[in-house]
């Protein structure tokens, strides 16, 4: 059965600023909506720290260890000026909806991770794991350095993937409606665009099986 938990508000205020602290439990994923830019910091606890406009009003909903930040319907998309802070002890997963923008400036280490982004969002992260998922639409960015074994990537309608200071073996990667993505991996690379979309590969890998439907480019780099 899944867990629904919503987070009680503790307001915490000094002399010069205000804040929103929240203990959220235990979470595995992050997923922001609204336009918020969410700050990831590796710590001992899980907590949120809130600063900016509609930081009273800001809704945490853990399901299931996954941590969904928001505003209420009536401020939908108006989360611009507002910061969440995100203290966390292990992740696996992070989301991106709405013109929000999560990064988190140190490694992520996990066995399996996932990035999605979509709707006009970003992530920019540093993940080492076995394996990476990713997807990116609708004119999302998703900026991803570190390592991993293996790496499976979509992009659609233009999403693009910023990839290739991420060091793989082994990525599969899929371009669609014009979308783009630069990865890096040195034995295997399955590379396919679907209407038009760009791929390029670093890392001069062993072996590069490429298809192309309906337009689109797969330039294999020699740097």
């Amino acid at each position: 059965m899944k867990k629904l938990f919503i987070i009680p508000f503790l307001v915490v205020t000094n002399l010069i600023t205000a804040q929103v602290t929240k203990n959220v439990g235990n979470f595995i994923k992050v997923t922001a909506f609204d336009k918020i830019s969410v700050q990831l910091i590796q710590s001992t606890e899980n907590k949120i720290e809130l600063k900016g406009k509609f930081e009273n009003e800001a809704i945490l909903i853990n399901n299931n260890g996954e941590l969904k930040i928001r505003l209420p319907l009536g401020n939908f998309l108006n989360g611009d000026d507002l910061v969440a802070k995100v203290y966390f002890t292990k992740l696996e997963g992070l989301e991106a909806n709405e013109g929000s923008y999560v990064s988190c400036d140190t490694e992520i280490k996990a066995l399996d991770f996932s990035l999605i982004a979509k709707e006009g969002s970003q992530i920019k992260a540093i993940v080492n794991a076995q394996r990476i998922s990713i997807k990116s639409s609708n004119g999302s960015i998703i900026k991803l350095s570190g390592n991993a074994q293996n790496l499976d990537a979509v992009t659609n309608s233009g999403g693009k993937l910023e990839a290739e200071k991420c060091l793989t073996s082994q990525a599969k990667i899929s371009v669609n409606a014009g979308g783009f993505a630069d990865i890096y991996a040195t034995d295997l690379v399955d590379a396919k665009t679907r209407a038009g979309g760009t791929i390029t590969i670093y890392g001069n890998p062993k072996q590069v099986n490429q298809k192309t439907i309906l337009g689109g480019h797969i330039i294999i780099s020699k740097r």
